[in-house]
């Protein structure tokens, strides 16, 4: 192995310098070194990160016969065992880095060493030979690849403020995505913000020759259907053994390694494993916000008890002002407020590390969201109760108080009010079987039909529905990206078990286009590479063929997890209740900082700027903000990010 890097790189005819701006604009991912590789119109940037084999594994890294050149950005944890295979097999390695383990085993198989690879990567390799491009991305997304089809050129990188560098053409806006956006607060891809723009999506690889790229699957998350033939027992001990390798090969580095440590469960397992691989104690970082949910004290008590050299972060109101700085680094918007302790996690981790193992992907593996369990309470409704009948449960669900509408749809420390109430209403028309992508992206969104039909200006409205998106819609909007189809083709989709269909929604656009893209780019943008252990490929296929009740039980989530916990830690961590990690936002938004940001994000002159919303209809969020309705004040926080964005990505063309 060797590093976390940023690369980029472009086939066809591009201006002198490009590749060095193109280069130096992902930096921040790889302070220690970069690299250039250019021949037959083809060029191919690199900025490492040293992590093992520190002296060497300089990139871009090229073959015997010099036919070959390879950057990656990640790192293969079964690259030694495919070494042997190569060197038995007569390949000549000039350096002990996973890369060029990748390069022979590339040479050998072409894009079939996809398949032989355990690890997290966005990888480019060009072929002289053929003058063509090799582009992958994992899996599971872990690592982000963006691209532009451009006209003479294909451009790609790690994070397309790269690509911007390119000022031969002029980025248009994709109507779809803003709009996408203000749905989810994120950009669900394969398309991106802007409409040259495209994001490789996770476990595809492309081929770009003859002027023309393809895009290839290349691995499937498994809807499995049953039979569920083992018992409880062993179904626990598989799950002990994906985990503990997983955690293993995550651990192996030559630099510092460490662990963010919540209060809750999957971090508390990963931390508790990596204490009984190691005899040294573990480096663990954790953030805290100093309101009535904060968990500073369960993850104390989880470092002393595992004898961890424990480090405390705070997040206040104040660190607002650092919400520019977090979104020049995550590329595109995302609403969420999360971001900003997740910057100041790495920030800090950096300082005593450069490794970190993070808990993402335990919840979409083994049911842990809330969501997860109102969806399945929705199925379970329209199993027992007809269609007619549930409508006369819509009026009784208007009197629902918040905290009903709280443990029924999102667990918030915050009142949802009259707009959350209309939320669960309309989820209570969507609980057919056939409707779950829409109940789906409807319990996940946070803009509806009932928010655009007054914000969006006529303009906009135009602009969206000519790229075939609808306003009109309270819950689904057609050619939401693949949402609407991702449960795959050919299978027998309605005798899998329901929960098994709802995480497979997951893997297309939630789990890649946010959960990990938030975690690589603020973890990046401090030049810590960011594990995650949960998300090994092996652990996930076993996952998905664990039964629903292993996942939850009882309406307890992550059971598996649970009862694999007790072998490490005290009842007391394991049966903790689950608690989003979670920035009180609406507690900030009187803090003089967040207001000057706010007037200044969301003055007239910025909104009449953008064309796409009305300033009046600006201006009524943010007074229904100021009366402490939660959804408005996420609603808020939403529209600043987008104008930050529209600064970094449209004004400053990527720079920071």
């Amino acid at each position: 192995m060797k590093k976390m890097c940023g690369i980029c790189g472009y086939i066809g005819v591009v201006e002198d310098g490009l590749l060095e701006s193109m280069t130096a604009a992902l930096s921040h991912r790889g302070p220690d070194s970069a690299g250039y590789f250019r021949g037959d119109g083809a060029g191919l940037g690199h900025r490492r990160l040293s992590v093992i084999d520190v002296e060497g594994g300089q990139q871009p890294i090229e073959n015997e016969d010099g036919s070959l050149a390879l950057i990656c950005n990640g790192e293969i944890y079964n690259y030694q065992t495919l070494r042997e295979g190569l060197l038995a097999r007569g390949h000549r390695f000039r350096t002990k880095s996973d890369s060029e383990v990748i390069l022979h085993l590339y040479e050998d198989q072409g894009p079939d060493c996809l398949q032989r690879l355990n690890g997290i990567f966005a990888i480019a390799i060009y072929d002289r030979n053929n003058r063509r491009l090799f582009l992958a991305r994992d899996r599971l997304g872990v690592k982000p690849l963006y691209y532009a089809d451009l006209p003479g050129r294909f451009l790609f990188a790690s994070e397309f403020k790269a690509i911007l560098r390119d000022r031969n053409w002029t980025p248009a806006l994709n109507p779809r995505a803003v709009h996408d956006y203000l749905a989810l607060r994120y950009v669900p891809g394969p398309d991106g913000m802007f409409k040259e723009l495209r994001k490789l999506p996770a476990a595809h690889y492309a081929l770009i020759e003859g002027g023309r790229a393809t895009l290839h699957r290349y691995w499937q998350p498994d809807l499995f259907s049953g039979p569920f033939a083992a018992s409880e027992e062993e179904y626990l001990e598989g799950f002990a053994d994906h985990f503990e390798r997983s955690v293993r090969m995550q651990m192996v580095s030559e630099v510092p390694v460490g662990a963010y440590l919540s209060g809750g469960l999957d971090s508390s397992v990963i931390v508790a494993a990596m204490s009984r691989l190691t005899s040294k104690p573990v480096r663990t970082f954790t953030v805290g916000f100093d309101y009535e949910h904060d968990e500073l004290s369960e993850a104390a008590e989880t470092a002393k008890l595992l004898g961890c050299n424990h480090t405390e972060v705070a997040c206040r109101a104040s660190d607002v002002e650092l919400l520019p700085d977090a979104v020049y680094h995550l590329d595109e918007p995302v609403g969420d407020a999360i971001v900003i302790p997740m910057f100041q996690l790495a920030r800090e981790a950096k300082k005593r590390v450069t490794v970190i193992l993070a808990g993402e992907g335990a919840d979409e593996i083994l049911g842990g969201y809330i969501f997860h369990r109102a969806l399945l309470a929705g199925h379970l409704l329209a199993r027992v109760t007809p269609r007619a009948i549930r409508s006369g449960l819509l009026a009784p669900a208007l009197s629902l108080t918040p905290s009903s509408l709280i443990n029924l749809a999102f667990s918030y420390p915050a009142a949802l009010g009259e707009r959350g109430k209309l939320k669960v209403v309309d989820f209570l028309r969507l609980l057919e079987p056939e409707q779950l992508p829409e109940a789906y992206r409807h319990l996940i969104s946070l803009f509806d039909e009932r928010d655009t039909a007054d914000l969006y200006t006529d303009d906009f409205k135009a602009a969206l529905n000519g790229c075939g998106g609808r306003v009109s819609s309270p819950t689904v909007r057609e050619g939401f990206g693949s949402i609407a189809h991702a449960l795959p083709h050919g299978q027998a989709t309605d005798t899998a078990p329901y929960l098994n269909r709802i995480l497979h929604l997951q893997f297309d656009h939630w789990l890649p286009e946010d959960i990990l893209m938030k975690q690589d780019k603020m973890s990046m943008a401090h030049a810590i590479e960011a594990r995650v252990p949960f998300l090994d490929h092996e652990l996930v296929e076993y996952a998905l063929r664990l039964p629903p009740a292993m996942k939850i039980r009882a309406g307890i989530s992550k059971h598996i997890l649970r009862r694999y916990a007790g072998r490490l830690l005290p009842k007391r961590s394991t049966s903790r209740r689950k608690m989003p990690f979670y920035v009180p936002i609406e507690q900030y938004f009187s803090d003089p900082r967040f207001q000057e940001l706010m007037a200044d994000t969301l003055s007239e002159k910025s909104i009449l700027k953008r064309g796409l919303l009305r300033p009046e209809a600006v201006l009524k969020l943010c007074r229904a903000m100021r009366r402490g309705e939660f959804v408005f004040v996420k609603q808020v926080f939403s529209l600043i990010v987008l104008e930050l964005w529209f600064r970094m990505a449209v004004d400053r063309r990527g720079a920071a």
